[in-house]
């Protein structure tokens, strides 16, 4: 086995900055990283992101050293002692899991990073409209990749996007479907921060989410146009990113039938493990997905093609769920991430990792690589103008552009097997943060999309409907029935149009 083992951090001398206007004045400096083994393919990763690096060894690597010039001198927060690396497993094996038939797997993870970026533009313009990706900053990372596929869904937010590999980079063929995030500070969605106090649970289990878990195990079923199916995301993207992972591989074990491998690759390591047991649990309690009973109905009756393949797949998932046994989720999940290539990436300063216990092996980057070069200033201080030190830090290493600045940095050479601390209260609050979450959800719907006019034709044009003035409705001139303009009064169908 080959382990990474940081040996130390040498700072070379600050020295004044004076190249640009962003942190004008503000010091410099150099950093050297040194590590006493590297992954045994670390030399193409950081000849691929032409990384200033001496290497010593040839196929197994006795040292390395990083090389970082001209970074911004701001002060390094300090690791959590909890955080466990994990000497006990074979990182190399892990990161290129010999199932898959991909022959460079952290060119694919690479790639998700930009992917997972991406995926924040992917919007719709309100009920009853199509999904459409905005423009972004760049597609850098992407070049290899063609667009094929979005996902939005109205009641969650949750939002995707899937990417084929195209010319050189489709041998072998594989896909990306990479997952959204929480929209905090540009185009604020209220409905990903419900969302995310279910930590991601109500995204992976909604009705866009089992529409493009059917999309890409059919993808990962076929002989001969299928490949191997990669799902990512960062911070909540990444949680929905291991519970789509988690539901797709149970579908595929219902299915029974031979697949390509699923990766999961998630930029963070906050933990879906605890919100998908509970999810087996309430599924056993007769619960379904966590959803109000009248919103199933209402998917149903206004979208009933939709609904069929929404339907066929929760039941196969369900299929697998009634086999475990009370007690056992946390064996059954560890045996379907067994079946899968799971692989989170974080630092070990990210406050946001300490939530979960993640799904798979994660891997943890050296705090260093995260640091802005120097004309750059980190998204604290663009966004809310947050003045520069150790906490600015911390807050990017969560944040997707920490992930890219590391990874072209050569990161992933460097990355080592490692288990984050843990909040433990975190983790008791979890399913009151959950209640509160499905209810925020519930509320939002209901006075956004439920009194929007797309969403009132679905109802006047059925055969039976309700309101909160009215429990039976058949014509909107009845008293309660019809939109209100001095009241956001919202409808639910319970029959569709020609039902009797």
């Amino acid at each position: 086995m080959i382990w990474l083992v940081l040996v130390g951090v040498m700072p070379a001398m600050a020295q004044p900055h004076a190249g640009c206007d962003a942190a004008a004045g503000e010091p410099l400096r150099d950093i050297q990283l040194q590590f006493a083994r590297a992954l045994p393919f670390a030399r193409d990763i950081l000849a691929h992101h032409r990384v200033s690096a001496t290497i010593e060894g040839r196929d197994t690597i006795a040292r390395l050293e990083l090389r970082l010039r001209d970074v911004r001198d701001l002060e390094l927060p300090d690791g959590h002692p909890a955080t466990t690396y994990r000497t006990d497993l074979d990182g190399a094996a892990i990161l290129q899991d010999r199932r898959s038939r991909h022959p460079a797997l952290w060119r694919v993870d690479t790639a998700t990073v930009a992917a997972a970026n991406r995926a924040y533009d992917v919007r719709d313009a309100g009920p009853g409209t199509p999904p459409r990706l905005e423009p972004g900053e760049s597609d850098e990372g992407l070049e290899d990749y063609a667009l094929i596929g979005l996902y939005t869904d109205r009641y969650t937010g949750f939002a995707a996007m899937v990417l084929e590999a195209r010319g050189s980079a489709a041998r072998p063929p594989h896909r990306i479907y990479a997952v959204a995030g929480t929209h905090v500070f540009t185009r604020t969605d209220l409905r990903s921060w419900a969302s995310g106090l279910t930590m991601g649970r109500a995204q992976y289990v909604s009705n866009a989410a089992l529409r493009m878990i059917r999309d890409a195990a059919d993808y990962a079923s076929d002989a001969r146009n299928g490949g191997e199916v990669f799902i990512t995301g960062q911070s909540q993207g990444g949680l929905a990113a291991q519970g789509v992972g988690a539901l797709l591989q149970a579908y595929l074990d219902q299915r029974a039938a031979p697949h390509q491998l699923v990766h999961v690759v998630s930029w963070g390591a906050s933990g879906a493990r605890e919100t998908l047991a509970r999810a087996i649990i309430m599924q056993r309690e007769g619960r379904g997905r966590g959803f109000p009973a009248a919103h199933e109905r209402h998917w149903a009756e206004t979208d009933p093609d939709s609904t069929a393949t929404v339907t066929e797949v929760w039941n196969a998932i369900a299929a697998q769920w009634a086999t475990v046994p009370p007690g056992g989720e946390d064996a059954y999940l560890s045996a379907v991430a067994s079946r899968m290539r799971v692989v989170g990436y974080f630092f070990e300063i990210d406050l946001f990792a300490r939530g979960g216990t993640f799904l798979g092996t994660a891997f943890a980057f050296p705090t260093a690589l995260v640091l802005p070069d120097g004309c750059e200033m980190t998204v604290a201080e663009v966004v809310i103008g947050a003045p520069p030190g150790p906490f600015i830090v911390r807050l990017e290493s969560h944040f997707l552009k920490g992930y890219q600045r590391a990874v072209s940095r050569g990161a992933i050479a460097v990355a080592r097997p490692a288990r984050p601390a843990r909040w433990e209260w975190f983790s008791d609050l979890m399913p009151t943060l959950e209640d509160i979450g499905d209810i925020w959800l519930e509320v939002l719907h209901l006075s956004r999309d439920g009194t929007h006019p797309t969403h009132w034709r679905s109802c006047t044009t059925s055969a039976e409907w309700f309101t909160q003035a009215n429990r039976y409705c058949r014509a909107d001139w009845w008293p309660g029935c019809g939109p209100a303009v001095e009241e956001e009064r919202w409808c639910l169908v319970r029959r569709g149009p020609g039902r009797p």
